[in-house]
Formats: structure tokens, sequence, C-alpha cells
């Protein structure tokens, strides 16, 4: 098996000459060790060019480069088609936010003022038409729309429902618990249906800022035939899987126009959908349950219906560090399996930075955070990685503590590459020598899709990228299977 399954394991996705030492690439299995923690020292930077564009350095396909014989077999770069930003999407966001801060308030009394006042200064540039003028202005605009991410996600945890629960009228309160009833004893299969998927708020603008913050960007191997359907692989997992939401959960880097017809819906822990009100947005974006179900059903909804899991899952985003790609894969064969009883066509997807955007505290096999971490797990589903990006130039953080470390994620680019579709027949209940054989194409396809790309995206750096390359490789070390 480790021979068979021998593919991705070492990425470092930065700029490496054609004369330098290339490091093995493996797929670990669940059990592998965990190599020891490599480090980084940039905070990356803001990439030239308009928002949505291929901001990479040109490199040219010579019969003299490295590159040439790649120059056939490359993915094509998606440019988006994106919906302009306009007031009436600046004056919604005001509202909610607006309403947001007096439901803090009101549970925290006015010792919310201060932390109120710091984050309107810091999303203030998000809400400003005047910010996309100059490269500072658009920059504070995406850090304003990342902080905006991070306090929805606090007050989907944390105030929503204790306000409601706590301190609403008792008529609001009643309906609030009805609510809760409702979706926990009636409408629990919906995020495994794929139902209340509306298209609109995948082309929201404030997605576009979003995705242009590292950025993230698509490329393509091929065209996809609308009417069949496609269960998309994304690799690796990260720490949040940022590429995957952003790729498949919104239009900010041309997904409807890199394969129009097909209706995707990108699958998540079911955990996700305990959250009242947050399993309604996340619905509404397509985002459904990674359950069996959940899976065959939107499958095989209509032609083109498709679905994109992250393939790696919690396990994974374990070992998600910059400049390693360690890809829990050689044992998951369940989404090879699903593939084969609904007749999909698996597509892989390597996402070349994801592992860049955040920092982890190290945690080898074994270590009581590791062991903690894994508890966590099995306990609740979700490991919860012990992270850390950067702070803001002008933070309270660095200010206070002079340190470049903080909750942001690096401004290090996503190249998030689809490969080619393979092909799987439909049978009712496949043996696992049919599993396993498509399982060994899957990984066979996706280490060409590696290897063909990766040469590619290390040659190709960020303008202004502070990041030391050499250092960071030089403390890398291989990887062997245990």
């Amino acid at each position: 098996m480790a021979e068979r399954a021998g593919a991705l394991g070492l990425v470092n996705r930065r700029g490496v000459a054609s004369k330098e030492k290339a490091y093995p690439t493996i797929v670990e299995d669940d059990a592998t060790t965990t190599p020891s923690t490599p480090t980084s020292s940039g905070d990356g930077s803001v990439a030239n060019g308009e928002p949505g564009t291929f901001g990479y350095k040109i490199q040219e396909f010579d019969s003299a480069s490295s590159l040439g014989s790649l120059a056939d077999k490359v993915a094509e770069f998606v440019t988006p088609e994106r919906t302009q930003e306009k007031t009436p999407h600046r004056a919604v966001g005001l509202m909610f936010w607006a309403c947001t801060a007096e439901l803090w308030r009101r549970l925290l009394g006015w010792y919310f003022l201060p932390f109120g006042l710091y984050f309107a200064s810091l999303v203030y540039p998000a809400f400003n038409p005047l910010s996309h003028l100059t490269l500072r202005g658009q920059h504070a605009s995406q850090v304003g729309l990342v902080v905006m991410i991070y306090a929805f996600l606090l007050s989907a945890l944390l105030v929503y429902p204790n306000y409601f629960l706590f301190c609403a009228h008792k008529w609001v309160r009643a309906g609030f618990i009805g609510y809760i009833t409702w979706y926990v004893f009636l409408d629990s299969s919906a995020p495994e249906s794929g139902t209340r998927f509306l298209p609109w708020t995948r082309r929201l603008p404030f997605w576009n800022k979003l995705a242009d913050y590292f950025p993230v960007r698509l490329h393509k191997s091929c065209d996809l035939d609308p009417r069949g359907n496609y269960l998309f692989g994304y690799h690796p997992h990260g720490v949040i899987g940022v590429g995957a939401l952003i790729t498949f959960a919104t239009n900010a880097t041309g997904f409807e126009q890199a394969f129009p017809g097909l209706d995707l819906r990108l699958l998540t822990l079911a955990i996700n959908f305990m959250f009242p009100f947050t399993r309604e947005v996340l619905m509404a974006l397509g985002i459904n349950s990674v359950t069996k179900a959940s899976v065959q059903r939107n499958l095989t909804r209509a032609p083109g219906a498709s679905v994109a899991i992250v393939v790696g899952g919690a396990a994974e985003a374990l070992d998600a560090r910059p400049g390693w790609a360690v890809l829990t894969l050689a044992r998951r064969k369940g989404f090879v399996k699903m593939a084969l009883k609904t007749g999909a066509s698996l597509v892989p997807v390597f996402a070349f930075g994801e592992n860049d955007i955040f920092e982890q505290m190290d945690n080898p096999e074994g270590s009581p955070l590791r062991r903690f971490q894994l508890w966590m797990k099995q306990l609740i589903g979700v490991t919860p990685p012990a992270f850390y990006g950067r702070s803001l130039s002008g933070g309270v953080l660095r200010r206070m503590f002079r340190s470049g470390k903080g909750p942001m994620p690096k401004r290090e680019s996503i190249e998030v590459v689809v490969g080619n579709p393979i092909p799987c027949p439909k049978i009712a209940e496949p043996t696992l020598r049919q599993i396993d054989e498509y399982h060994s194409l899957y990984l066979s396809s996706l280490k060409e899709l590696y290897d063909t790309h990766r040469r590619l995206f290390h040659k190709l750096k960020r303008a202004g990228s502070h990041d030391d390359l050499h250092a960071r490789m030089s403390k890398m070390k291989e990887i062997k299977f245990s």
C-alpha cells in the first residue's frame, strides 16, 4: 500500500531554482509520524496588479527553462467575473453590524465600548467607497473584511444564542426556542439535501475582498461536461480550509465561469449545522454536511450536481504548516466508494499555499498537545489546532507586545488547481478491489497534478515578499513511512 500511495507529502510552494535539491513527496497514512516543525519568517505582502488577476511575475516557457516541458500541461488561470460593490451592499452591511454591536453592548454593557470602537476603526475601510483607489486602501479594506469574518464567528457562537436565550423579550425568546426545536427535530435532514441554496449569496461583493486578501486564485486543467456529476477532492486541508471555502462556496475565483452548469455543494462537518442562524447561512451558500446520505443525495439530484470534499479532514489539519503538505489520504477511501456508487467522476484539486497562511505550535506524536487535540477530535469530531498568523502592522498586539504574531492569516497566495476528471462506473455495491483500483488512480492523478504545477508555483514569487525561502528549506527534513 505504501508503494502505491507514495505521492504527495512535502510541498514547498516558494521559488525553488531548477538546480536546487528536489525533496521527496509522499502521501501520509493516518498513522504516519509527524515531522518536525519548519518555520517561516515572512508575513507576505500585497501582490501587484488589479484585484482578481494573476499577480505573479511573468515566467518564460522556453526550451532552456525547466518549465518548458510543462507549457502545454499547466492549468489555465480563471479570470473571475465579479459583481461590483454598490451603496446598497454597504448599507445592508452597516445595518447588520450596527445590530450585532448593539447585541454585544446589551450583553457586556458599556465595557464593550472600547472594543466596539476598535472594531469600527478596523472595519471602516471595508465600507469606505474610496478605499479601492489606492493599494493601501485596498489592503485596509481586505483586512477589515477578515476582521468581520472573525467577529461574525464569535457572535454566532457566543452572542446570538446567549442574547436570544437570556436577554430578549419573552416572546422573542419563545420564538428562538421554537426555532431550535424545529431544526433539531423536524429540519435535521436539510443540510443533507442540497436545499435552501441561494446562488446570489456566492456573488456578494465582499467575497471578492476576502479572496484578494491572500489572494486565492483558481486554475483549471480542462472543461467539465455540465451534464456529468463530479466529486471534487480538495487537498490539503490547511488549518481552516480557506481556499476550499472561497473557491467552492463563493464565486470570487470564478468557479461559475470556469465550470458553467455545475450545481456544486461544498461539504463540511455536521456539527457546524448545530448552531442557530449559522446553519441557515451555510445552506444559503450551498454548504452541506459531509455525511454519506448527503454525498449520495447531492451527487444524484440532477445532471451537473456535484460536491467538493476536503478529504483529509480534521486529522490533516493538525499537520498544516507553512512549506509542508502532509496528506492524510492513504486510508481515506470512503469518497472513492461514494463516487463509484453514484457514478460520479473523481476530480483531484490541489491548493498550493493553503498551509502557508498560518503557523502551528509544535505538536509531535505523543506530545500533551497532540493527545489533547486527538481527544477533542474523538469527543466532538473537531480538532482545535493551536495556530497563529500575523498581527496587524499598526494593531494593538504589535504595539503592546512588539510581536508580529497574531490571529490574522498571512497574506500568502493560495493557488487552487483543478485537475482532470477520473470517470467512475456506477456500481451499486463496489468491491474492495474496485475501490482500491480507483483510489490508486486518484492518487496517481493527484501526484501528476502536483508534479506538473509545483515547479511553476515554486518559481513564481510574489513581488515584495520577505519570506526567506532558503532558511525555511534548510530546516526541512525528509518524511518517511512508518
